[in-house]
């Protein structure tokens, strides 16, 4: 402990140092007024005394204030040299305090020694006396501590000289359980084995301290016995002064607990994770890599030498700097827009060790300290899938090829049903015509029967028409989509007594053949389902452009369902088939219905050619 040092600058009186032993920093000066050999006092505070001394001087004090000096009080005169006033030799004497100060008298010159006695005595007074009341003002500092705090004697018979309040209200003991070392050792450490090995980690730090290698010890690790019998894990430090060792307490049961429970569970962690088949990883925070389970290492070949870090890995997992900066962008924009805590997942290729490349699902959690990554070899899985798509499109391309087949056969058959049957059947009308003004009139009964035998011929004639009209009607060829889709809303009206309004807010619009038959056969399938089931008695109908894509509106204001009620029901073939049409001409088909909501749908399909195009041609 350093103390606060009295001097006195009148003639012939003395002046009072108070310098750190170890480093000869001068911490004090009394009276503080006082010019130290032609230098101001305040000017003196943090500066070494050596830079005072001639080299003689120093070497003098330096044996004084020596351990082994024993000549205590010793009058010692020492020369003081300075850059304002010429060197002079003064009588000064040494008080050895506790801890890490001692005082340094400087009396006045050698050839003024009358004074000496008395000055010496008056300063001795004056500094025991600021001595107590540091002791006390120290003492009283150590009470407040919060953290507990003992100091015993370093050389035999190691007493302890106190113990701050703190220490009895953790421990239990006082300083009488506690006389000397010997006896904390007895009631703390109740393993000799174990106190053997921690009392060469404490001495091996006492000497550094007390020898001056370093100010104060590193934190040791330590269990010790409570009064009670609880046992307490401690980390403790250790500083000494010329004879006591000072010991500070900080009590680290409660982390080490917790340590112990997490140095656990990573066993089970590791233990659970070499079972499993899955690839598992942990890096650090800092990029390190911390585990590897066997999985991982079978599935991609890298050990932990080969990827000592997450650089590593990237490096090597994927050897494309191109790619490799692609999922560093996007793992960078991933960070920004999800929460440190979220699990991720993210689909790469993955370059094994041997060269092979694999298509992986990665889930990738941040903890507190280091990142998960759990992977899923999906190569299969992709392959599979990749496969299933082009099995998906290949049949939906020869889906699309049977129905253009089976829209010109039915071309063909209403062509030849329109044009020869309804040419023979005319022709036989016009026969029978012929045949009805050569009958007699008399023959009342054969002209009934001609009668009949041509209104039934007019019948079969409407058939026929409606039959062609049905299997393809010639205005879809004829006069486009547009009037096809007008002529059928005025056939559904019509026929059901639904009232059907059909708008179409394109503008000279071009459609394919096939975009053509699929969006009208949607839309008879649509007017069909809407008569047989949904009870309405309103229909919308809308074609129109979005941005680049065509697009057919069908709303009803009949009775509605959930889509929950038609899963997996034979009633839903028809919305399956308009929505397969849709697909084969790359559209999409949406559809919306809630009870007594009425049901809506959307089909848009691309467009395939521009009207500038057209107009280009």
């Amino acid at each position: 402990m350093e103390k606060s040092m009295l001097a006195n600058n009148r003639s012939g009186d003395v002046i009072l140092l108070s310098v750190e032993r170890r480093s000869g920093i001068i911490k004090g000066i009394w009276p503080l007024g006082a010019t130290l050999h032609g230098v101001a006092g305040k000017r003196c505070l943090g500066r070494k005394i050596q830079s005072f001394l001639s080299h003689a001087a120093t070497m003098a004090l330096k044996k004084a204030v020596s351990k082994k000096n024993k000549e205590a009080d010793t009058p010692l005169p020492l020369e003081f040299h300075s850059k304002k006033s010429a060197p002079a030799t003064y009588n000064c004497s040494v008080w050895h305090m506790r801890k890490q100060a001692f005082v340094l008298v400087i009396h006045q010159p050698v050839n003024q020694e009358a004074a000496a006695a008395v000055t010496e005595f008056i300063a001795r007074e004056e500094a025991e006396k600021l001595v107590r009341e540091a002791e006390d003002k120290f003492k009283r500092i150590i009470e407040k501590i919060t953290m507990p705090i003992a100091a015993y004697e370093i050389h035999l018979p190691k007493r302890f000289a106190f113990m701050n309040p703190k220490f009895t209200e953790w421990f239990g003991y006082t300083i009488e359980d506690l006389p000397d070392m010997d006896r904390w050792r007895e009631l703390a450490f109740r393993d000799e084995t174990y106190f053997l090995q921690m009392q060469k980690q404490w001495q091996t730090e006492l000497y550094k301290v007390h020898s001056g290698e370093k100010p104060e010890s590193g934190p040791i690790d330590v269990t010790v016995y409570c009064k009670d019998g609880t046992i307490k894990d401690l980390e403790l430090s250790l500083t000494t002064d010329e004879n006591l060792c000072y010991i500070t307490f900080n009590d680290v049961t409660e982390r080490n607990a917790i340590l112990r429970t997490l140095r656990e569970n990573e066993r089970h962690f590791r233990n659970i994770s070499e079972q499993l088949p899955i690839p598992i990883c942990v890096f650090s925070d800092k990029g390190e890599t911390r585990f590897l389970n066997q999985a991982f290492i079978d599935t991609f070949g890298y050990g932990k030498e080969d990827i000592p870090t997450r650089k590593d890995w990237l490096l090597k997992a994927y050897p494309d700097i191109n790619y490799r900066q692609e999922i560093k962008a996007t793992r960078e924009s991933v960070k920004q827009t999800h929460q440190k805590s979220g699990t991720l997942v993210k689909h790469y290729e993955v370059t094994c060790k041997d060269g092979s490349k694999k298509k992986v699902e990665f889930f990738v959690s941040a903890g507190q300290k280091n990142i998960y990554i759990v992977a899923n070899d999906v190569t299969g899985k992709v392959i599979a899938e990749q496969e299933l798509k082009q099995s998906h499109r290949q049949l939906r391309e020869l889906s699309s090829y049977l129905e253009n087949i089976r829209e010109e056969e039915r071309k063909h058959i209403s062509r030849e049903i329109h044009d020869e049957l309804g040419q023979q059947l005319t022709l036989l009308k016009l026969d029978l015509l012929q045949m009805t003004k050569k009958i007699n009139r008399e023959e009342t009964e054969l002209i009934e029967k001609m009668k009949q035998a041509d209104q039934l011929l007019a019948d079969t004639m409407r058939s026929v028409r409606k039959i062609a009209t049905q299997l393809r009607p010639s205005i879809l060829d004829n006069l486009g989509l547009v009037s096809a889709l007008e002529w059928q809303s005025r056939e559904f009206e019509k026929n059901f007594g639904i009232h059907c309004v059909f708008e179409s807010l394109l503008n000279e619009p071009y459609f394919s053949i096939s975009q053509s038959n699929a969006l009208f056969r949607i839309y008879q399938e649509a007017l069909t389902n809407i008569a047989r089931h949904a009870g309405a008695t309103q229909v919308d109908a809308v074609l129109s452009q979005d941005n680049d894509r065509y697009v057919l509106e069908i709303r009803d204001n009949g009775k509605g369902f959930t889509m929950d009620d038609v899963v997996d029901s034979k009633k839903t073939l028809g919305l399956k088939g308009m929505q397969e049409r849709a697909l084969m001409i790359d559209g999409e088909f949406q559809i919306q219905s809630s009870p007594g909501q009425g049901t809506y749908i959307q089909i848009s399909i691309p467009i395939l050619i521009t009207n500038q195009e057209i107009n280009q041609l």
